[in-house]
């Protein structure tokens, strides 16, 4: 797996690495010529940002703490960074415009469209502006009209585009804004409106700009950076910097290409940024249920844990955070004194790019709310660093200041610095939580008796935290009686109106710890491993901790279970029971197969009962044994969920695990949840929903409702529906048409809310019945990018008659999301979405999201640990070595695949690199090896590499190479070396991806008769295909080739012009096997992509990445592209199935290669 390390000095051409270089004398000028306004001369490329048209807003008298002096870059300027000394009120209106600044080449226009997008706000991109009110570029302005013209001009048309778009707007600023008129004239904006600074490494930029090398970009960077951030407000870093108009054309309408991945990924990120800068609370968590964990504030929630990870200051401390996969409810970001934050040295924008750079990637890779906390000297939790140096208190508050600017959840401030500095610093938090933090390192005797504790608590709650932490070094086992006893004190006698966290720290404290209910922090396995001072021995793991809480009888061991008529066959048992013990749990989790809901009753009197999953026939017949209900559940008219009260008022998340008689029922649905989530994953960037979005429903039972209510809460406007059953449809539109389910009730959660829950605005959908599949799409909609299917492939193992679509009703040119069945997610990935809530919901506690996702899928094939499927456990399983063969291969990205997925499952295994010009000596040599485990065979040696195995699989035989070695064991015990090829499993799998059905019945087109050509004969004869045209220069090498698949129908052809106009039929499915220089634009007939509304083009060349063949199918709606990069990556899923016997982890494995490849 790739490292994405957390370290500082590994960073040494990011984003304002240093500050303005004291010898330098470029000024001003010379970065407006490198590239802050960096010009590609002629118009803007059309498409790529909208330009506001709407009538100006009224001017509004921007409100704050008056304008900044403009920063000037002369000879001499010091690199030091006090964001603490011009600190904003984060306090916008909710309408408020926002401005992007940055140099050019952040991503700052693909950004802007998302949050235009997300917001619904007007776009105007300086850039583009200023072409349209000129109609020239900016070069061609300066070289027309001169530099002083065009400077007026620039300054002219910025002070337009802030005066008169003071709200809904969307700004991507322009060069302009570094001028010193342009400063103040942004510095005055930024008063009353949000103003981020994008970031990018320099690497990045370089490659997007492609104008200078890595150190002249880097130069002016550095030289822009001061500006930028004196200008801003926030600061995001980019970190894949993926283009959002870049083309993709590798997979343009099929599965999500890796380009789109790290695209999806970049909009997730900022998207988090956007919500907690506009805090809009519809914004957040829109898969929000009343009584889910998400519904909590962390620092309420029983027994939450965050995870402490430090911000490393070396190359030798970085560390690999995508191992961790973690239940933790936060995370805790220190910043440590030691190596970051120096005695003496004042924060310069070096440690400032680093320290942004570092909490994006943990924002990346764990998706967890944040803490951020600066330590204060070289002594953890000390303020003093032992030999009489301290951080000055400039340099900790204006890191506490620039951690204000990335936005984390909360932030924590030492409460013993002066009191109108920390007022400072919450008045400026916007939607920051401040936590205030008191560490006493030398308590003495009885420490938790002394009065000081007690007044640090008052005077954070006078101060204005929003939750407060005291902790001190254990000196004895009493101290951990003591720590409870005075929150106990602090909450009942003292009337404590804030969340108080409180433990020891050291080896003496960790019982403090498991017992402390709220926002413990924890170490991981995974970080333990590591052989550094960091974290410290004395953090427990959330395992840890939670098996302490229920041996020591804090927590109940509870019974849990899915009722339904038929479900012994449930997957649900299997995945809960497996999370129990990956979290340190004791509950039991088991199928109770009922016809009736009568034998309910008795489950419900065991004082151990701690709620039930509702499945089919019941999630509606349920509804009158419950008291209350969700929001969700009465909108959906179903119950998936039910969960006891043990008290009338009682709020279950807050009062379970705890045995105990039980009143009352509560009913949830999380059935939507799981649809949902699949949805917002999966949506690509491009069709985010918007006002004209449209969604498609096929069927109309439970499920579709479910599916219907989640395409409300995603916002989806325009919802259309397909069923069999006339009246059903009808049904569901009523029920949801017209309807956005707000919540306006006023009453408490502990109260039944039945009313107040359905609202009618202008947001509320519109629900239409489509009657046929053959009528076209409705004219005035847009073709659906959001479509679901609870129609069930088969019933009793029969199939259903018709459960396809009309290709005319997937017409989008964008693609979209299919959810079973452009971007298909099978339902097996729904089951774990919609379980993890409900295991949040049910044993009020985060479950490890990768594990259970992956389990399911496992189960399902039999090949998960616990299963009767033919696979070990892992724990079990002695540790293998495989490897790929091959030639010029050192950039191969198939380790990073393979050892991710093998991490996934807890495997041993390794995979490496072993290149050598042919299949010599030391491949024999480590193929004999004990340990050797398989291996991928690459050219050359897939043709030479049969010569050492025992057998070959049909594949091989057909396709006549070999691109995997398969380890087997013989019925003697002999060890067994077969030989197999999955590159025409990756070409099946590509054509597959699409979705389109009756691709067999249409000739299907193979350019070239070499090895990839034949591996996709053979995936057509296995897909059931008869007509096969072949494009080839040599006739007879094509017969030969032929010869070897007797099933499939074969006509030949010298060039493309006969085979267009021989084949009477559409081609709907091209493989191009031939190089792509052999095949140039203007060498291939338009005729071969006419007449096809739906098609898939494989094209097996890598380079260059948009090939001839890809051009001109491009130009042809509804043909979906594939290109020779994602046929590896499938045919490498399907060799480590081979190997493991166990479902490639493709999220896990994709997301590993994408890191590989940045």
């Amino acid at each position: 797996m790739a490292s994405v390390p957390l370290a500082a000095s590994s960073l040494p051409n990011d984003i304002g690495a240093t500050g303005v270089d004291a010898s330098s004398s470029t000024g001003l000028s010379s970065i407006r010529r490198a590239g802050v306004g960096l010009n590609v001369e002629g118009p803007p490329t059309t498409g790529q940002t909208r330009v506001a048209q709407d009538s100006p807003s009224p001017p509004r008298t921007p409100r704050g703490t008056g304008s900044c002096t403009p920063v000037r870059l002369q000879s001499g300027v010091a690199k030091e960074y006090k964001p603490g000394s011009a600190t904003p009120i984060r306090n916008y209106e909710k309408d408020a415009s926002i401005a992007f600044v940055g140099f050019r080449g952040t991503g700052m226009s693909s950004l802007a469209v998302m949050a235009s997008t997300a917001l619904g706000f007007r776009l105007i991109d300086a850039d583009q502006h200023f072409y349209q009110a000129t109609s020239l570029s900016r070069g061609a302005y300066r070289s027309t009209h001169g530099v002083v013209e065009y400077k007026q001009e620039e300054l002219r048309q910025l002070r337009a585009i802030l005066s008169e778009n003071p709200t809904k707007t969307v700004i991507v600023c322009g060069p302009g804004v570094i001028e010193g008129t342009g400063q103040s004239l942004l510095s005055e904006y930024a008063n009353a409106h949000p103003v981020i600074y994008i970031l990018r490494d320099t690497e990045g930029i370089q490659k997007h700009l492609s104008v200078w090398d890595a150190s002249t970009t880097a130069h002016f960077v550095r030289l822009s950076c001061p500006i930028h951030r004196s200008l801003s407000s926030y600061e995001f870093y980019n970190l894949d910097g993926t283009s959002f108009f870049t083309p993709d054309n590798g997979t343009s309408r099929g599965q999500q290409s890796p380009q789109t991945l790290a695209l999806k990924k970049v909009e997730e990120d900022f998207l988090q940024l956007l919500r907690n800068i506009t805090e809009r609370p519809e914004d957040r968590r829109e898969h929000e249920t009343r009584y889910g964990l998400e519904s909590l504030p962390l620092e309420v929630r029983p027994y939450s844990y965050a995870l402490s990870l430090r911000m490393a200051a070396s190359d030798e401390d970085e560390m690999d955070i995508q191992d961790i996969d973690t239940s933790a409810d936060a995370v805790e970001f220190l910043i440590p004194a030691k190596g970051v934050l120096e005695p003496g040295v004042c924060l310069d924008h070096s440690v400032a790019s680093n320290v942004s750079r570092q909490y994006y990637t943990i924002r990346r890779y764990i998706r967890l709310p944040i803490i951020f906390h600066v330590e204060n000297s070289f002594l953890h939790d000390s303020k003093s660093t032992g030999d009489g140096s301290t951080i000055s208190e400039q340099l900790y508050f204006d890191a506490l200041h620039h951690g204000l600017r990335l936005t984390p959840e909360y932030l924590t401030v030492d409460l013993s610095y002066d009191e109108q500095t920390i007022r400072q610093l919450i008045a400026a938090k916007g939607s920051t939580k401040i936590i205030g933090h008191y560490f006493d390192h030398n308590p003495g005797v009885a420490g938790w008796s002394k009065p000081d504790r007690r007044a640090m608590v008052t005077r954070a709650e006078e101060l204005g935290c929003d939750v407060v932490r005291v902790c001190q070094l254990a000196i004895g086992m009493e101290d951990n009686f003591a720590v409870r006893t005075f929150v106990q004190e602090m909450k009942v006698l003292k009337g404590c109106r804030i969340p108080l966290i409180a433990y020891n720290t050291g080896p003496l404290g960790r019982m403090s710890h498991f017992l402390n209910p709220t926002l413990t922090p924890v170490s991981h396995s995974a970080l333990r491993s590591r052989a550094h001072e960091w974290p410290p021995a004395s953090l427990l793991t959330i395992n840890e901790a939670q098996t302490a809480l229920y041996a020591s009888f804090a927590l109940d061991p509870m019974k849990f279970g899915i009722y339904g008529s038929n479900v012994s066959e449930s997957l649900s048992p299997a995945m809960h029971n497996a999370a129990f013990g990956q979290c340190g749990m004791p509950h039991t989790y088991q199928a109770y197969n009922y016809p009736t809901l009568r034998e309910l009753e008795a489950l419900i009197r065991d004082p151990s009962f701690g709620g039930v999953s509702i499945t089919a026939p019941f999630k509606r017949d349920i509804i009158p044994f419950v008291d209350r209900m969700s929001r969700e559940a009465r909108a959906i008219g179903a119950i998936n969920t039910v969960l006891p009260l043990r008290s009338a008022n009682a709020n279950p998340l807050l009062d379970s695990n705890r045995n105990g008689h039980v009143v009352a029922l509560y009913g949830e649905n999380t059935d939507w949840i799981g649809i949902h989530t699949c949805i917002r994953r999966n949506l690509s960037p491009i069709n985010a929903v918007r006002r004209r979005t449209a969604g498609l429903i096929v069927g109309a039972g439970g499920m579709a409702r479910a599916a219907a209510y989640a395409m409300v809460r995603l916002g989806v406007r325009n919802i259309y529906v397909y069923s069999r059953s006339a009246i059903n449809a009808a049904e569901l539109a009523r029920q949801f048409h017209g309807r956005s389910f707000t919540d306006t009730s006023s009453e408490s959660e502990s109260q039944d809310t039945s009313q107040g829950m359905e609202l009618l605005n202008d947001n509320a959908p519109s629900v239409i019945v489509l009657h046929s599949k053959d009528d076209p799409w409705p004219t005035d909609a847009d073709y659906p990018t959001i479509i679901v299917s609870s129609v069930p492939h088969s019933v009793d193992g029969k199939p259903m008659a018709d459960n396809t679509l009309p290709a005319s009703w997937l017409a989008s040119p964008t693609g979209g999301v299919i959810i079973e069945g452009w971007i298909a997610v099978d339902g097996l990935q729904v089951l774990p979405e919609q379980g993890t809530v409900q295991f949040d919901i049910l044993f009020t506690y985060s479950i490890v999201t990768t594990f259970v996702r992956l389990y399911p899928l496992s189960i399902h094939m039999g090949t998960a640990p616990g299963t009767n499927g033919t696979v070990e456990d892992a724990s079990t399983i002695p540790k293998r070595s495989f490897y790929i063969f091959g030639h010029n291969i050192k950039h191969s990205l198939s380790p990073a695949l393979h050892n991710a997925g093998f991490k996934a499952y807890g495997l041993p295994h390794f995979y490496s690199i072993h290149e050598s010009p042919s299949v010599d000596s030391s491949v024999e040599e480590i193929i004999a090896r004990p340990d050797f485990g398989g291996a991928s065979v690459t050219f050359p040696h897939k043709l030479q590499i049969d010569r050492l195995l025992d057998s070959l699989n049909e594949g091989a035989r057909r396709v006549g190479a070999v691109n995997t070695i398969i380890v087997r064991q013989a019925a003697d015990g002999r060890r067994l070396l077969v030989g197999d090829n999955t590159d025409w499993l990756g070409i099946q799998k590509c054509i597959r991806r699409g979705g389109l059905v009756g691709l067999s019945s249409s000739p299907a087109l193979i350019v070239g008769a070499g090895g990839a050509a034949r591996a996709a004969c053979y995936a057509l004869q296995e897909d059931g295909y008869q007509d096969v045209v072949v494009v080839n220069r040599t006739i007879e090498k094509a017969k030969q080739m032929a010869a070897n698949f007797p099933k499939l129908h074969v006509r030949i052809y010298e060039t493309l012009e006969e085979a267009s106009f021989a084949v009477a039929g559409a081609f709907r499915v091209i493989v191009a096997c031939t190089p792509a220089d052999d095949l140039g634009e203007d060498k291939i007939p338009a005729g071969l992509f006419l007449g096809s509304e739906s098609a898939v083009l494989i094209e097996m060349a890598y380079r260059p990445q948009v090939t001839g063949m890809m051009k001109v199918a491009g130009r042809y709606p509804g043909w979906k592209i594939y290109r020779g990069v994602d046929v590896l990556e499938e045919q490498a899923y399907s060799q480590f199935e081979y190997w493991t016997q166990r479902p490639a982890p493709v999220k896990v494995m994709r997301e590993a290669m994408l890191a590989q490849a940045h």
